[in-house]
């Protein structure tokens, strides 16, 4: 019972189970009071009546045993047939004592047993002790005649008779209480069944009282929370109301102070919205300062309002609320003079709650009042005040209030800001407008003035001509002379004045030539200052970049170290916190490359490689893509191609037109919940472009409503832009589309319905003229430039990436970014932004998950392999041609496993290790350049030879990678053919072929020694052209070869081999003690698939890569070779002892990074900037290894590696920069300051230890 007579729950409940517990005592009580009942008669009868019965017995037995005792004696004369008359002689009186006193309670039996007493004291009187007497005395005489009158056999009948009535009584009394035993237990049985029923009884009908007074007021709480749910936002809701007094008043209390905070957030968030659409938009601050005011003390209930605007050292009014007939509040203020102006001054808010009477009226059409409470608060931007707001109420504002005023200042004082911003720029525009069209009016009445400076030079010239004629009359006439000579004098003073008037002219002339130049000069600062806000924009990005990555690694980096967790101490549910931070880091990171991807676009730094389009490898791509998702969905995907669409080739750039159709398929499924999504290709006539080729992606989705149609291509817009969206995304994707389709020469349009759906279709040109021609068209109106003649088109770099998308007005989009693809691709095929600059880190794969090893969609011979059986596994996504890779095997008696994912290929490649592998590189979940690293990674999987088979056009990465050969797609059913043949072969031909070409005999011979087992034949030559002859032989698997040979250098012999169409896809491993530079080192990479500099560990990697390349299983090596394999793959121990300079400015990366590289046993020292690393270096030259930083203060990473390379000891020093810029030529100029190899922010663990072991090994 708690305070104020209230009963609790637990009190409740506690009432319920003590009277329960009551009954079930009371109960318990009464039947152990008849069991005790019970037991005690079950003992009388155990104890009583077998006694009596056992004593009843032995009374007869003395009986006979005296008897016979007797008799025996009498007849043969010995004693010895008198001990057991003796015995029965001593024991019956006792036995008798002990049965009258058993019987004492019942008078009957007490009598019958006093008449056998009496009955067996007569016998031994009259027959046992007389005849015993008879017969010790040899009275053989009176022996007969006792015999003849036979009066102890009459004695002994009628005893055992009595015996016998007396144990027939006690068993009849025994039978009865057995019955009564029976009957008690039967009504034991009933009343435990009736105590039983009434304490279910009980119990039911407690709880249902109990339990039914607290879930009707559950329900009831639940019931008012669910309607309160319905209730739209800003609608106030029902509240709980509960009768009983006890915790669930509380809770229904609880819940209505979490409704009214709701509902208050609700409103808070309403009105900041309204507030914020209110003034959206407004030209001109008058007009937004009334469009607020208005909205604002309509949403606080306020009845007067004045909105004081700031300039300069004053406030003046600039809008009212509910005036009347005069003007509200004063007409200005200065600072700190008044509430108003020391609010400007101290920039908070004052609350006036007592106001006096004498203060201004509220008036209504019923009469006038006084305020009740009067708020002011300034409006700030960047720490200055725009503004100042008084509201006036009667009734007193509320925290809610004070809230809503909170948070839409710093809104407003931006508003006001950008207002007046663009008030300030329309100025300008306009006195610029102004300002040209008087220098076009000067420059007319400039060249006027000019013409009439002509014509006067003109009549200047007639006057002289004059002149002459008037000089060739002088020496005619003297009068005629002197008639001339006054005109002369009027026309030079005429002449004077029109030469200061020319002057005039000049002057003037030359003052608007000044203004020109210094219109020109106005021009040319205005370029620079758009170039240098271009410039800082790319810099803004390339350093947020930076400042975002930087942070992020940390993150990234040490989630990724928890969920690993290797020493075993975090739960199941702290790993999968982690796995969460480290997924939502990747999300951020994915984020971060969109933005930069638009940047790039927006830039003119994105590129485009025009060839003919193939429908069925786009189409099936898509297929793949979007299938899995239209399947989970439930909704009708549907590719269609029109006759006509290709006939004739269209050219443009697949990979960005697969993008754009990605980022508009994803939308359209995710705008989409039920009905169907179309891609069809169709050509066409647009009125304005032309004859197109039209890509209409169709959805019957929630549609685009007709007033969002213009932003929705908008970057970082969309059709439901407010917080409470269902659609998620950062509104980038159609922004992307738009920009790559103007850059393919083609235009994205919408036609939309809200509820029925929407159409955007992709125009593009349908030939290779017009494309490139289009395409130079947008390159030259943004101002840019294009490559030409290679295929090869870039935005220009002043391109404005707020114009349309090709010729007419715009549609701007609504969508959001497509989300990452949901079958796990990499960004970079998925074609949603991609993120060259982070690498993604592969899944983690159960290699023996039941759920990856079911039985696949392509029925195989899984089920049906048997020992020594040929198996190959099949990993391809594309069904039609797994299906045809299986009969191919089948075919060739092989056993074929399909796999159309990843992960499902890498868990069968480890249950069946299948003898040979099949592999496409563009694969769901996990792509097939991870399982074949995985795989040659694996001592069990990596001796199995792997030929890849992709539409990926990089043989030389799968062979470096460890692939025995490499088909590209589309394959003919010859090149298929020959790929299971070139299989095969492989298998058939158990011992593998190794040529070694080096001209060192002694190297030579410990390089056999060291590679040789019965599992490999080796040939070992010591010039190119004994190379080349053995080449044109036999087949090999592998090849290792010297630069340095006597006949020709190592390059000349590469180049031959490699012109040999046979031996192209030969792995080739170079073994050579020359340093090489940067140009010699990237010239051996497009022919050898490793290089390896000789060394002290170079023997240990050059049997590595040898084992590799030609498949050679593990478990069948010597024991000393399977060591070294195991200690090079063992990163707890490859790193043992190496020395790594970390040269980073960030303390969370140091942290981090040191973590990391201290628990593969390396030993880190760090510099937190360039002159510290240097100084190091200098001072201790013995590091093996430097991870370099290139954002740092005082020395930065290029300076500091270029620094590095001028320090002889560290010339060939390994450097790897760590860089969170995710530019394109980032990797560039990296590489040309000095840096041996690359990688980017957030860093992928795995590719940085692989770096690590690549190059403190080269």
């Amino acid at each position: 019972m708690s305070r104020q007579g209230r009963i609790t729950l637990r009190s409740k409940i506690m009432a319920g189970y003590i009277v329960i517990l009551l009954c079930l005592g009371s109960s318990l009580f009464l039947l152990s009071n008849r069991i005790t009942s019970m037991e005690q008669a079950i003992d009388f009868v155990t104890d009583h009546d077998m006694t009596v019965h056992d004593l009843a017995g032995g009374l007869e037995k003395h009986l006979l045993d005296m008897e016979t005792g007797m008799r025996g004696f009498v007849i043969t004369g010995e004693e010895r047939y008198l001990e057991p008359y003796d015995a029965a002689m001593s024991n019956w009186v006792s036995d008798y004592d002990q049965l009258h006193r058993l019987v004492g309670d019942n008078s009957g039996q007490r009598q019958k047993l006093e008449a056998i007493k009496a009955n067996i004291e007569r016998w031994i009187e009259t027959a046992g002790e007389p005849a015993l007497a008879n017969k010790r005395n040899g009275r053989q005489a009176e022996l007969d005649t006792f015999f003849q009158a036979d009066t102890g056999k009459k004695i002994t009948d009628e005893l055992r008779s009595q015996l016998e009535d007396f144990r027939d009584t006690e068993k009849e009394l025994t039978a009865a209480r057995v019955d009564s035993l029976d009957r008690q237990n039967s009504d034991l049985r009933l009343a435990l069944a009736i105590i039983f029923l009434l304490l279910v009884a009980l119990s039911v009908a407690a709880s249902l009282t109990i339990s039914g007074a607290i879930v009707r007021t559950v329900k009831a709480v639940i019931g008012a929370i669910s309607d309160i749910a319905d209730t739209e936002g800003g609608t106030k809701g029902r509240r709980v109301e509960v009768q009983s007094r006890d915790e669930l008043r509380d809770l229904g209390d609880a819940t209505n102070r979490l409704l009214e905070k709701q509902e208050g957030d609700a409103w808070l968030q309403s009105g900041i919205a309204e507030i914020a659409v209110s003034y959206q938009g407004q030209p001109l601050v008058s007009q937004l300062a009334e469009a607020f005011i208005a909205k604002l003390a309509g949403l606080m209930g306020a009845s007067y309002g004045v909105f004081y605007l700031r300039s300069g050292d004053r406030l003046a009014r600039s809008a009212s609320y509910a005036a009347g007939s005069g003007e509200v509040g004063a007409a200005g203020f200065r600072l700190g003079e008044g509430l108003i102006g020391q609010c400007a001054v101290e920039r908070r808010v004052y609350e006036v709650d007592r106001v006096p009477d004498d203060h201004i009226k509220i008036a209504t059409g019923l009469g006038q009042s006084s305020p009740r409470s009067i708020l002011i608060f300034p409006i700030e931007h960047e720490g200055r005040v725009e503004g100042v707001i008084e509201l006036a109420s009667l009734d007193a504002f509320t925290s809610l209030h004070r809230k809503l005023v909170d948070q839409t200042r710093s809104t407003l004082g931006m508003a006001i800001n950008n207002v007046l911003s663009q008030m300030e720029v329309k100025r300008l525009l306009e006195e610029s407008q102004t300002m040209s069209e008087e220098l076009q009016a000067q420059t007319e009445e400039l060249q006027q003035q000019a013409e009439e400076l002509k014509a006067q030079s003109e009549e200047l010239t007639a006057q002289q001509d004059e002149l002459r004629a008037a000089n060739d009359a002088l020496k005619r006439s003297e009068d005629d002379l002197k008639r001339q000579q006054e005109e002369l004098e009027d026309s030079n003073l005429e002449l004077t004045k029109r030469s200061e008037l020319i002057a005039e002219h000049a002057r003037r002339v030359e003052e608007i030539n000044e203004r020109i130049e210094m219109q020109n000069s106005l021009l040319e600062r205005q370029a620079v200052d758009l170039k240098t806000a271009s410039r800082y924009k790319s810099e803004f990005l390339a350093n947020m970049s930076h400042e975002l990555r930087t942070p992020l690694n940390s993150l990234l980096i040490l989630s990724q170290l928890l969920a690993e967790n290797k020493e075993g101490n975090l739960f199941a549910k702290q790993i999968e916190f982690a796995q969460t931070i480290h997924s939502s880091g990747s999300d951020l990171l994915r984020l971060i490359d969109e933005i930069l991807d638009l940047s790039k676009v927006e830039a003119g730094q994105m590129t485009i490689e025009l060839q003919p389009l193939v429908w069925e490898e786009l189409a099936d791509g898509l297929e793949r893509g979007f299938r899995p998702l239209a399947e989970r969905k439930g909704i009708e995907l549907s590719l269609k191609l029109e006759e006509t669409a290709l006939k004739e080739p269209v050219v443009t750039d697949a990979h960005r037109l697969q993008q754009i159709l990605k980022n508009l398929l994803s939308n359209a499924f995710k705008f989409t919940s039920k009905g169907k999504v179309e891609l069809s290709m169709l050509r066409t006539v647009h009125p304005e472009l032309g004859c197109v080729v039209a890509f209409k992606v169709a959805d019957t989705g929630v549609g685009i409503p007709a007033d969002k149609k213009a932003i929705i291509f908008e970057a970082f817009q969309q059709a439901d832009g407010s917080t409470s969206r269902k659609y998620g995304g950062t509104g980038l994707g159609l922004t992307i589309s738009r920009e790559l389709a103007a850059l393919l020469g083609g235009r994205i349009e919408v036609e939309s319905a809200e509820g029925v759906g929407s159409v955007f279709t992709l125009l593009i040109p349908g030939t290779a003229p017009e494309a490139e021609a289009t395409a130079r068209e947008e390159i030259a109106s943004a101002g840019g430039t294009g490559g030409a003649g290679t295929g090869r088109t870039a935005l220009g770099a002043e391109s404005d990436s707020t114009s349309g998308s090709g010729p007419g007005s715009p549609l701007k989009p609504d969508l959001p970014l497509a989300e990452p693809s949901p079958f796990g691709r990499p960004a970079a095929r998925a074609g949603f932004a991609p993120a060259p600059a982070a690498d993604v880190l592969a899944p983690a794969i159960e290699w023996t998950s039941p759920e990856l090893l079911e039985h696949s969609e392509v029925p195989d011979d899984r089920h049906r392999i048997q020992p020594g059986d040929k198996v190959l596994l099949i990993i391809e996504d594309d069904i039609h041609f797994a299906k045809i890779m299986l009969d191919l095997a089948r075919s060739r008696s092989f056993k074929a496993i399909v796999a159309l994912q990843g992960d499902t290929g890498l868990a069968l490649a480890s249950a069946y290790k299948p003898d040979a592998v099949i592999l496409d590189i563009q694969l769901p979940v996990l792509d097939g350049w991870s399982i074949l690293d995985r795989m040659k990674q694996n001592p069990e999987l990596r001796h199995i030879p792997v030929h890849v088979i992709s539409v990926v056009d990089e043989p030389q990465q799968g062979l470096t990678k460890g692939a025995m050969a490499y088909l590209r797609k589309p394959a003919d059913k010859a090149s298929m053919e020959s790929a299971m043949s070139r299989i095969e072969s492989f298998l058939d031909r158990g011992l593998k072929r190794l040529l070694i070409v080096e001209d060192d005999v002694i190297l030579r011979s410990s390089m056999v020694e060291l590679i040789g087992h019965d599992d490999v034949a080796i040939t070992a030559v010591s010039t190119g052209e004994e190379a080349l002859k053995e080449l044109d032989g036999e087949p090999f698997d592998c090849m290792v070869m010297d630069l340095g040979l006597a006949d020709m250098t190592g390059f000349e012999l590469l180049d031959r081999i490699r012109k040999n169409e046979r031996l192209r896809q030969l792995p080739i491993i170079i073994y050579t003690g020359k340093d090489l530079d940067m140009k010699e080192e990237i010239e051996l990479k497009k022919y050898a698939e490793s290089i390896i500099i000789k060394n002290v560990k170079s023997q240990e990697r050059l049997f590595d890569e040898t084992a590799l390349f030609l498949h050679r299983v593990e478990a069948n090596l010597p024991e000393d070779r399977r060591n070294i394999l195991k200690k090079l793959y063992n990163n707890e121990t490859a790193f043992e002892g190496k020395r790594v300079l970390l040269v980073e400015d960030d303390i969370r990366n140091i942290f981090a990074l040191t973590n990391v590289l201290k628990s593969h046993h390396l030993n880190v020292s760090f510099a937190e900037n360039g002159r510290e690393a240097l100084e190091l270096l200098e001072q201790d030259p013995s590091f093996d290894l430097v991870l370099m930083d290139i954002m740092m203060p005082e020395m930065d990473g290029y300076e500091t590696m270029r620094a590095i390379r001028r320090m002889p000891p560290l010339e060939k020093l390994p450097i790897i920069a760590l860089t969170a810029k995710a530019m394109k030529e980032d990797r560039m100029r990296c590489i040309e300051a000095g840096a041996s190899d690359y990688i980017s922010k957030p860093i992928d663990i795995d590719k940085l230890l692989s770096l690590l072991k690549v190059w403190l090994y080269a």
